[in-house]
């Protein structure tokens, strides 16, 4: 095995890792803002009939490219704990809560750092 072949197989190792890390990342951070994480402190979607929580979708639009989102139109007043009126919404699931997404965003090197750590043992 030569110098080129070396360099071929580093290559390709060096590929599968950052695929790796950007697989498990984009996955975590649908877990974070869906589930709850300790890890960026996110406390997950508040549950009622669940359709909130059912909703995210992660896409995968490219090989780089992930997207992570959902289409309720009341998603941004859960996630700010803001209800339609305007006043702050006292949360009657026993899990998830306000800001899941606000924190998995603030904590994303967290989770990128905990997913490459893996990926590197």
């Amino acid at each position: 095995m030569g110098f080129s072949d070396d360099l071929r197989a580093f290559s390709l190792k060096v590929d599968t890792v950052a695929r790796d890390v950007f697989v498990n990342t984009v996955t975590a951070t649908a877990e974070s803002i869906t589930d709850g994480s300790a890890l960026t402190g996110s406390p997950g979607q508040p549950v009622d009939t669940g359709a909130l929580k059912a909703s995210w979708q992660t896409v995968f639009e490219s090989p780089v490219s992930a997207v992570v989102g959902t289409n309720m139109v009341y998603a941004p007043l859960i996630e700010d704990g803001i209800s339609r009126h305007g006043t702050p919404i006292q949360f009657k699931s026993a899990v998830g809560g306000a800001h899941s997404v606000a924190l998995t965003v603030l904590n994303f090197d967290r989770i990128v750092a905990n997913e490459a750590a893996k990926v590197a043992r």
